[in-house]
C-alpha cells in the first residue's frame, strides 16, 4: 500500500509543479503585456508589434510544432506508395 501512496504523491507533486509553472507563466505574460502597453500605448505601432509576433507564432506552430508535418507525412507516404517513386 505504501508503494501506491508514494506513486500518488509523485503524481501530485508533478501536477503541482506544472500548475505553479502555469500560474507563473500567466503572471509573467500579464506583466509583459502591461509593460508593452505602458511603453507603446495603444496605437498603430503596438498593433504592428503584436501582429509580427502572431505571424511568427503561426509559422512556428505550423512548421516547428509538427502540425504541418503530422498532416503532410501520411498523405505523402500514401501518394508515394500509390504512384511509386519513379512516376512524376
Amino acid at each position: 500500500m505504501t508503494d501506491r501512496s508514494s506513486h500518488e504523491r509523485k503524481i501530485t507533486g508533478a501536477a503541482s509543479i506544472v500548475g505553479a509553472a502555469t500560474v507563473l507563466s500567466r503572471v509573467l505574460g500579464y506583466t509583459r503585456d502591461a509593460a508593452i502597453a505602458y511603453v507603446f500605448g495603444a496605437g498603430m505601432y503596438t498593433d504592428a508589434f503584436f501582429m509580427a509576433f502572431r505571424i511568427a507564432n503561426l509559422l512556428r506552430r505550423l512548421v516547428g510544432e509538427g502540425a504541418l508535418t503530422s498532416s503532410f507525412i501520411p498523405i505523402f507516404t500514401d501518394e508515394l506508395n500509390r504512384r511509386g517513386k519513379e512516376e512524376p
